[in-house]
This record gives structure tokens, sequence and C-alpha cells, in this order.
């Protein structure tokens, strides 16, 4: 009877000790309503802040209770958060990663599961499970370590990754087990997988804060709890048992701690309270003291939500690291947020809020770190995203994961150069490279450089050895190469040219460039100063008009996004074609106007008197603004039936925040004729077209549209010769066959298209019959 009593006053207990949480919204927050409503305790450094709107945020009951004494008005978005969390959780499997059991999360006990179980199945990867120390109710707290030599202290570069600060933040381990998994699962298929591991340890943390997840896990089985803090008691003194308790573990650090109330709390019963002083709590004594027992470089600590990486400092407005480091900090974020567009600053640069006592600034302030806090999802993913979105959230900070294990060593950028803009026959040319050691460490041994051509480009020599490139150092090499475009070059070609830099941690970065052989004749060149005959229309039938607008992006457009035109050589060049659907001060809001596609026309071209054709245009795009930003495709096109029939050139949906210069050889995807059309398409994958809606904002520019011409003829082979062997014969038809089922390739169209119609069909095979019966 008396065990039945003691589980029932647990149960009671789990019902009444948790208050209630909502999504509100407050309306044109002036920066006198963010400061209060800070003072009063808004967990602003989880907000959704439109500048200008709005701002959202998981606010409690007694929070509310506060603001409704203080006259702040705001709307309830959700009711209860927590509910609304665990109805879009489910259970979820995947062949890609392995899922838990707590609407697709870990549990604590399956944190541990899976770490001992990278321990045991790769050994040789992965270190012995070391705990660093104990929670306040006594719960361990685990560190691993990933190397090719995980239980040996080597002399590598070191790097740390923690995860669960906040206890309702399960993105910040899920997506470092996606990171482990991919290390270990491709260690011997893939050469940065593997150069990371042989080179550098990597330490991972995946919970900093074991009882506050347990505390969520018990009271929420199934997602979706609110627990923020440790699970220290602070409020049942206070004899209010409506409140939270704990100690905000990222408050609790001892750089500039309790450096005033709004970037953090002395209220015990505040989300943000910060303790009684600083390394109050065993959690953030246990990562004091490993990290002082190492030599970190670089450190994430991972949050949700906001899609954003910060850095420090972030206990005062306005105040950024000295320079060089500055840079540095902006250099790598910079370069870390390219393909998932996660917005980068301090945290009054980006959310619009301080902290004092929080673990970025310890880590940089006190030990020397180049410390970030990336927070995963965005503003619809919240706390605790839906369970098909776990999987892309981890995918999306891949990248980053591994930029941070790069910088820790040597990592090298390089610029090439080559200072001609014709490239003839015979001549001879030369090559130089900027070689930047972005990293914190000096080269691992010697640098290599490789140079890897075309077989018409012809180097003196492609292997080149470069004594040590030291830490954040640039070494110019002018004229490093000669190279020649041999007699069996063809003009109207593109040839190309690849180098490798290495040193002996053997990850290699590379860079290509490519090469149009002969001298071309601009045959068109669009600055889009006028409209020009390129004109808008809808992709989908079933869409409204899609629109690009002729415009001068010259100033700030949607969300801070700057656009400059491109690098027209014209000084009236001003304008360029982008997405979007109004101007203001010459700023343009990119958008996907029609939800789907949206989609600009050039006119058609008479291309029939030319041997080849080479199509250069300048591109800037961002797809990451919009909910579903893998979603969102950037697509070139051409056709030779005034589009009857299209070809892709380029669909892509990496983001280029820069204006990145595109140039094709158009006979590689068509032959040339008197109907050559080409089209630009901002397109949606979920785009729904019975009504319009699905798509995310997708932002994107066209300038310097050129078209360069050869005169004659640029087929290698002989017409009806199409696969070049000299003679015309039934492997030629046979290849010309597999080409039109869509089951072989064509080197070239032009040697099979026969009849000149910018098509290969069965017209063209009849020909080649006649050529061979003849």
């Amino acid at each position: 009877m008396f065990k039945h009593l003691f589980y029932l006053i647990i149960i009671f207990n789990f019902i009444f000790s948790y208050e209630n949480y909502k999504l509100i919204r407050i309306d044109n927050p002036e920066r006198e309503i963010i400061y209060q409503i800070s003072q009063l305790g808004a967990e602003l450094d989880h907000s959704y802040h439109k500048q200008g709107e709005y701002i959202e945020f998981a606010a409690s009951n007694s929070l509310l209770d506060r603001f409704n004494d203080a006259g702040i008005q705001f709307d309830i978005i959700h009711e209860d958060l927590q509910n609304f969390y665990e109805s879009r959780l489910y259970n979820i499997e995947s062949r890609d990663f392995d899922y838990g059991s707590m609407g697709g999360y870990y549990t604590h006990q399956e944190i541990i599961d899976h770490l001992e179980e990278l321990s045991s199945e790769y050994p040789e990867l992965v270190s012995s499970l070391h705990v660093i120390g104990q929670s306040l109710e006594g719960r361990d707290i685990y560190a691993v370590k990933l190397s090719d030599n995980p239980n040996i202290d080597e002399d590598e570069p070191e790097v740390l990754y923690t995860g669960l600060h906040h206890a309702r933040e399960p993105m910040s381990y899920m997506n470092l087990f996606y990171y482990m998994y991919w290390l270990v699962e491709n260690y011997d298929t893939d050469i940065l997988a593997s150069g990371i591991l042989n080179n550098r340890e990597l330490w991972f943390i995946p919970f900093v804060n074991p009882d506050g997840l347990v505390y969520n896990q018990d009271y929420a089985s199934n997602g979706g709890g609110m627990q923020r803090k440790n699970h220290r008691e602070t409020c049942s003194n206070n004899n209010n048992s409506n409140n939270w308790d704990g100690i905000d573990l990222n408050r609790n650090y001892s750089y500039m701690w309790g450096y005033d109330d709004q970037g953090s709390s002395p209220d015990p019963c505040y989300q943000t309270y910060r303790g009684t002083n600083s390394f109050s709590e065993p959690e953030t004594q246990a990562i004091r003291d490993f990290v002082q027992e190492h030599n970190f470089l670089a450190s994430f600590n991972y949050h949700s939500y906001g899609n954003l990486l910060i850095h420090p400092f972030g206990y005062i407005a306005g105040l950024l690291p000295p320079e060089p480091d500055l840079s540095i900090f902006r250099e790598y974020g910079e370069d870390m947020t390219q393909y998932n567009n996660y917005l980068m600053g301090t945290g009054i640069e980006t959310v619009g809020y301080t902290v004092n006592g929080e673990a970025d600034d310890w880590f940089y302030g006190e030990e020397g770190i180049f410390a970030y806090t990336p927070e995963i999802g965005n503003q619809n993913d919240g706390f605790w995203p839906e369970s098909d979105r776990i999987l892309p959230l981890a995918e999306e900070n891949l990248y980053p994961n591994q930029f941070l294990a790069l910088i820790v060593g040597s990592k090298y950028d390089i610029e090439l150069e080559i200072p001609n803009n014709s490239f003839e026959i015979g001549e001879q040319y030369f090559l130089s490279l900027f070689i930047n050691n972005s990293g914190l460490g000096d080269s691992n041994g010697d640098v290599y450089v490789d140079i890897i051509s075309s077989n018409n480009i012809l180097f003196d020599e492609d292997n080149f050895i470069i004594s040590g490139i030291d830490a954040r150092t640039e070494v110019e090499l002018d004229d490093l190469a000669q190279f020649e475009l041999s007699a069996t070059a063809t003009n109207g070609t593109i040839e190309e040219i690849v180098v490798n830099i290495y040193d002996n941690d053997n990850i290699v970065t590379s860079i290509s460039t490519s090469i149009v052989v002969g001298n071309p004749i601009l045959y068109i060149s669009e600055q889009f100063n006028t409209e020009n005959g390129w004109y808008v229309g809808a992709a989908n039938d079933d869409a409204s008009s899609g629109i690009w607008e002729r415009a001068i992006p010259s100033e700030t457009n949607y969300e801070g996004v700057i656009v400059q035109p491109g690098n027209d050589s014209s000084d009236e060049g001003l304008y360029c074609f982008v997405t979007g659907n109004g101007t203001q001060n010459n700023s343009v809001g990119y958008d996907d106007v029609d939800g789907g596609q949206t989609t600009l026309f050039s006119p058609i071209f008479d291309l029939t008197e030319f041997g080849e054709a080479v199509i250069t245009y300048e591109k800037w795009y961002s797809n990451n603004v919009g909910d579903n930003p893998s979603t969102d495709y950037f697509e070139f096109q051409v056709s030779n039936d005034s589009g009857d029939n299209w070809t892709y050139i380029e669909n892509s949906n990496i983001t280029n925040n820069e204006w990145i210069l595109n140039q094709y050889l158009l006979s590689n995807y068509i032959s040339l004729s008197n109907e050559v059309q080409f089209k630009f398409i901002a397109s949606d994958e979920f785009f729904d077209g019975d009504n319009g809606t699905g798509g995310s904002i997708i932002e994107a520019a066209i300038d310097d549209f050129n078209i360069f011409v050869f005169e004659g003829s640029s087929c290698n082979n002989e017409i009806g010769d199409p696969n070049g062997d000299g003679i015309t014969n039934v492997l030629d038809i046979v290849l010309m066959i597999s080409y039109i089922l869509g089951t072989g390739n064509l080197s070239e169209l032009c040697s099979a298209d026969l009849n000149g119609d910018g098509l290969v069909n069965v017209l063209d095979i009849v020909l080649v019959v006649n050529i061979i019966l003849d």
C-alpha cells in the first residue's frame, strides 16, 4: 500500500510541479520593450525577431503574469508548447540514421548506449568512455575522443563539441551523433573523414545537463519537455511550486558572470538564473576542468534554435573580439554558414540580446578558444523539431562540424590566376597560385602542389614541393607553372586545369579552372540596362506569372543580404535581373513570388553560322532563407527549337552569397541552330501548382550574360562518325540508337546530327545508313 502511495505521489508531483509554456508574439517591440521583457525574465536567447514587425518566443505562465502586471501586450500563438511539440513527434526509422525512442530523439540511456556502441564497434577510432564529472543528481557526464589512436594522447590538434547545456534542446546532441557516425562509417572510403581522424583529436560531450534531460523524458516521455536548466531545487523555498527549478548552466561560467541582470537573472525562479556564484554547478565545473586539461583551439557549444552561428562577446552590446581574432571569427563563420546560411555574429548582431556567464565568452575570454554557439533549426522547428526534421538538420551542420575540425590544424585556401583573355594553340602561358594556410596550426611538414590537366594542356612541370607554411600565412607563387596548348587542341573547346594542395595530413584542397581554346568573338553582350527581348513567364502552367525584375540591387534587401550588380565592363552596367516583387529605394525583395517557379526567358538567337558557342553569365544565388532551403534550386536550361524541348545546363541548390562567373560550352548540350533560347528558373521542389503555395523564399540575380562564338565547325569527328574511329559504319548507328533510347552518351552532338536540325533522331540514322550503303 505504501509503495503504491509513493508512486502516486511521484505521479502527482510530475503533473503539478511544472508550469505550462506558451509561444507568444509581441508586435512592433521597441528597444525599451525588449529591455523590459528581458529584465522580467524572457528567454530571448531563443527568440525569433523580425525587425520592425514582431518578436516570438516561449514564455511560461509565471512570465506572462509578470507581463500582465507590467501592462505588456502579447498574443498567444500556441497555448501549450509541450503538447504542440509532442503532437509533431512519432516513431521514425531510416537506413541513414538510427533514431531514438523519444519521438526520434535519444533518451538519456540511449545516448549512453550509442556512445558505448561507437566505442565497442570502432575501438580503433573511438575511445572508451571518459567520465569527466557527475551532475547534481549524481549522473555521469561523459566525453569520448574520436581519432586514429583514440586511447593515446598524441601531439595532434584538439577540437571540442558539446551539447545539451539546455535540457530541452535535443538537436544539440542528435547532430553530434550524426557527425560521429559519419566519421567512423566513412573512415575507409572518404579522404576527408580519414584525414580528420588521422590528424586530429575530436572530443565530444553529448550532454552537459543529464538531470534536465531525465526530468524532461520522465514527464514528457514522447518528447517535447520544456525543462531548460539543471535540476537544482531553487524555487520551492519561494512558496511557488508553479515555476521551473534549476540553474541555467549557460549563465554559470565565470567570465563576466553576473555582469548585469539583463544577460542573466539573480531570481532563482527565472529561466536564466545564474546561480549563487560562478561555477556553482558540478556540470559547469566538469566542463571547466576538462577544458583546462586539454589544448583546444576551437569548439562548438550546440544549442537550438534560430538558424544562427554566434561568437563572442555576448555580455555587453557592441563589444567585439580584438583583431586579428575578430577577422578570424568572421572568416570562419562566413565559411561555415555558406551552405546552411545561418546568420553569423555576436548575440546582439543576431538576435539582439546579451548574455553573461555564458560558455563561449568563457572559452574565448578565459581560455583563448575560438568558440561558437550554433543554434540549430528555424522558427518553425523550435526546441523539438518534427521527427522527420532531425536528419536534415543534422545534415546541414555536417559541413560546419567538418570545417571546425580542419581549422584547428592546417587548412588551405587557394586562388589560381592565369592572366590571359584568350588561349591560342601552340602558345605558352603561366599559372600563378596564392596559397593561404587559414588554419590555426602550421602545416604538417612540406606542402605539395599537384597540377592535373586535360590532354591538350601540356605543363613543363606539374608537381611542386613547398616548405611548410605557418598558420594564418599566405604564400604567393607567381608564374609557378608554364603550359602550352598542344597542336591537337581544337578552337572553341574548353580545357580543364585542376590544382591539388595538401601536406602530410593528406587532406586535399582542390581548385579548378577552365580555358576556352582560341580567340572567341563576342556575339551577344547583355548587361540588362534594357530588357532587350528578355521576358518573364511562369514555368508551371498552373502558376501565376513568375516575376524577375530588372533592378539595381545596391541596397540591403531581404534579411540584410547585400547584393551589388555584377562585374559589368561598362560604367552604365548598373542593372541586373533579380527575383522579386517590388523595389524600394533601389532595393529588391528577393522572394519566390509565385510560390513555385519563377522563370526568365531570353530572346531567340540564330547560331547556325558558327562552329561553336560559349555561354557566360554571373550568378548570385541564396536558397536558404525559407523553411525548406534544400528544396530550392537554381536552373539554367537551353533549347534549340524555340522552347519546345529543354536541356539542363545547370541545376543546383548551392548558395553563392557572391557573384560567381559561370561558363559553358554549348555543343556539350545541343547542336547549334537558328532557334536557340535560354531560360533561368528559381524553383521550389515543394511547389503546389493548384494553389500556388508551398514555396519558400528564393533569392537569385543574373548579370553580364554573354555569348562568345567561333567560326567554322566545332566537330572533332567527321559528320556521320560519332564514335570517332575514322569510319562510318554500323557501330556509329548502334551508338546513335543508344543515345536516342537514353542508354548511351555522345561525346558531341554535331557529328551525329547529319541533317542539322539540332536533334539526333531516326532521320539522322537514315542518313548514316545511306552513307554506309554508298
